[in-house]
């Protein structure tokens, strides 16, 4: 009985070993590219798979498969974490100029216009696509429902927030007047049609 646990350990061992020899294997050829040559990437992958099948033998084959993709994953980081270079960070000189935006001149009409684009368009952009999500999509009604539901606030923050950072009214106007169109397109035409 003592003798399975050692199989175990050492079939395991011998699958880490083995992924950590292809791992450097692909390194190799991945630094080398020029001169390297193709059977290091074959050689690599080999090994990487024979480890594979090592820790299916090891383990049962859910858990063998499981573990032997945890353990190409952190060999795969340790062969890039022990290969990393790292820089000590030089300080830039100091800009001049600031990154605010540009000072412009605003005026009671052009402010009104953004506030309807942002506030109401964005809504009904956002609404219709909400509604469209929720009749179009090939889930189950309530996941539908909720979906649809939950997209419609995200949606509208974004439309607003694109709006009034878009320096172009006659854009941002064009923009969510052919979303509303679309999405209630999509919503609402294929039932007038049956």
């Amino acid at each position: 009985m003592p003798a399975l646990p050692l199989l175990h350990a050492s079939l395991t061992l011998g699958a880490i070993l083995s992924m950590l020899a292809g791992v450097l294997f692909l390194r190799r050829r991945w630094q080398r590219r020029s001169d390297a040559r193709p059977q290091h990437l074959a050689v690599g992958w080999l090994l990487i798979a024979a480890g594979g099948m090592a820790m299916v033998l090891s383990w049962r084959p859910e858990l063998g498969l499981a573990h032997g993709l945890l353990a190409f994953s952190l060999m795969g980081y340790l062969v890039v974490f022990a290969g990393a270079d790292y820089r000590s960070a030089r300080l830039r000189a100091v800009r001049e100029t600031s990154l605010a935006p540009q000072a412009r001149r605003t005026n009671w009409a052009r402010g009104t216009a953004k506030a309807f684009l942002a506030i109401v368009l964005s809504g009904v952009a956002a609404i219709g696509l909400g509604i469209a999500f929720a009749l179009a999509m090939p889930l189950e009604i309530h996941d539908r429902v909720v979906l649809g539901g939950l997209l419609v606030p995200v949606l509208w923050g974004g439309g607003m927030a694109w709006t009034l950072c878009d320096a172009r009214l006659l854009r941002a106007t064009g923009v969510l007047l052919a979303v509303s169109a679309i999405s209630y397109g999509v919503a609402f035409l294929p039932g007038l049609f049956s």
